[in-house]
């Protein structure tokens, strides 16, 4: 940094000695100014800021403070439709009984390897931009001052430039490729790079900012799989927590892509929703506490592998134990479509509910521009907040054909009406949501419902009732007339 500012004072001082020169390079610098991107971020940020807590279901600190103050956090923004922020809660097994359902190779090592800390809770925000550590009274109104301290960040404080990257996040369930298999998301990521900003004056820092070169973004993509609201047991409570933000899984680790200034890619990848898992140990085994399909976020996050300190040099906000990347853009399927609201979004317009013999019929009309491309229902027989696996059923889709003009490939269906037979177990309740996406990529979902039938049919346990019912009042029946029968046949006492 200092060898850069030297150089930038020292081309100062050439240019006030060579008139000539000085007017044409002057104006090759402020060439170099990025153009912001027309999108208005969220309090006029330049970015949505990426915030990871680091905690465990059996760490007295974590449950007493960090978690409980993460939750609000959570909370204050989950009906902000712009989704100013995003969070993830990676967790580990610190403290107490260390027995945390969530804790994986992955998240692990995402604490460990990636940022060199061993503790809980601790909380990243920005890729350590900003760092908050411990438990405490004080935990909220330090996460909230990180955030707010990342959101405007563009060289603020240190004369750090800062580029300036749209990020758009699509996400579809797909269903299972075979029996046994919980499902699959494809997720597609769009990235475009404006170019940086300068440095404070708007003096660029950089040797190849003078010379009148916009620098590339070196960035790496992440895509962090996270399932939002999952009741499990703190061994340090001693009761059930509901878990916000829980990663699980990458869908896309460490992507690393170069884009120049105005330059723009494309990242896909096929998630399957994993029925095993490695703890933090490394021991494979099931899962043990199945995903459910319905509760899931994706979250991109663009990071620039050539910013590892900004927010560092001159204050002690950030923890500098290892240099990692700094984010500079995170997004997810909500924010996607806040910054494209030409898009249309896919609605229910109709929902029946009908018991039939061979099962509980759930049929659909949708509302949508676009056509319906697919749409499942995932259901259990146990509660709308239920921990086991959660079953996938692929609704039949009917009405006509959206088709691609020039290649003829059929992708969607207008007017469409989708149509799922579930089969009853016993007399026990059923618990389903709707997850459909239309033709352009744009996917919506019901809230977990529980099933009633109001729209006609018998339950299967008032099927089994009434025959009870009627063979229960025949047989009462039958034993008062041979009752007054015998009653009646008896000799008179006269």
């Amino acid at each position: 940094m200092l060898e850069s500012v030297k150089l930038a004072m020292a081309m100062a001082i050439a240019l006030s000695f060579c008139v000539p020169c000085s007017s044409g390079l002057a104006d090759e610098i402020y060439e170099i100014e990025t153009k912001d991107s027309e999108r208005t971020y969220p309090n006029d940020w330049t970015h949505r800021p990426f915030v990871e807590l680091f905690s465990s279901l059996s760490c007295v600190y974590c449950m007493s403070y960090a978690d409980p103050a993460m939750d609000e956090v959570i909370h204050d923004v989950e009906m902000d439709e712009s989704n100013p922020y995003n969070v993830i809660v990676f967790h580990q097994t610190n403290g107490g009984a260390g027995d945390d359902p969530f804790h994986t190779e992955q998240s692990k090592s995402r604490m460990t390897d990636h940022y060199g800390q061993t503790g809980t809770p601790n909380a990243q925000f920005d890729g350590n931009y900003r760092y908050v550590g411990g438990g405490g009274e004080s935990n909220y109104q330090d996460y909230v001052q990180a955030i707010e301290d990342s959101g405007p960040r563009e060289g603020e404080g240190n004369d750090e430039p800062f580029k300036i990257v749209d990020l758009d996040l699509y996400s579809e369930f797909i269903g299972s490729e075979s029996e046994g298999e919980a499902g699959q998301f494809k997720i597609t990521v769009d990235v475009v790079y404006h170019g940086q900003t300068g440095g404070d004056d708007g003096l660029p820092t950089e040797p190849d900012d003078i010379l009148g070169e916009s620098p590339d973004l070196n960035g790496e993509l992440f895509v962090f799989m996270v399932e939002d609201g999952v009741p499990a047991y703190s061994s340090y409570l001693d009761s059930i927590w509901n878990n916000r933000m829980i990663f699980r899984e990458y869908a896309i680790e460490d992507e690393e892509f170069t884009l120049e200034e105005g330059g723009n890619d494309t990242f896909k990848a096929v998630w399957k929703v994993p029925t095993t898992q490695i703890d933090g140990d490394g021991v494979t085994g099931d899962i043990k506490i199945p995903i459910n399909p319905g509760r899931m976020v994706p979250i991109a996050v663009v990071f620039d592998r050539d910013d590892t300190d900004s927010g560092n040099d001159q204050d002690s906000n950030g923890d500098d134990t290892y240099p990692t990347p700094r984010a500079i853009q995170s997004a997810t399927p909500k924010s996607t479509l806040y910054d494209n609201p030409d898009r249309d979004v896919p609605e229910i317009k109709t929902k029946t509910e009908k018991f039939l013999s061979e099962g509980a019929e759930i049929q659909t009309t949708f509302d949508a521009d676009e056509g319906i491309g697919n749409s499942y229902v995932v259901y259990n027989y146990q509660s709308s907040n239920f921990t086991g696996e959660w079953i996938t059923d692929e609704m039949k889709i009917e009405g006509e054909e959206v088709c691609d003009e020039e290649t003829g490939i059929c992708y969607a269906y207008s007017d469409a009406t989708g149509t799922s037979l579930i089969p009853y177990s016993g007399e026990d309740p059923i618990f389903y949501q709707v997850l459909f996406v239309d033709g352009n990529k744009t996917s919506s979902k019901t809230e977990v419902i529980q099933f009633v039938g109001t729209d006609g049919g018998t339950p299967p346990s008032a099927e089994k009732e009434l025959p009870i019912f009627l063979i229960g009042g025949g047989v009462a029946l039958i034993a008062a007339i041979a009752g007054f029968i015998s009653w009646a046949r008896r000799p008179s006492s006269g």
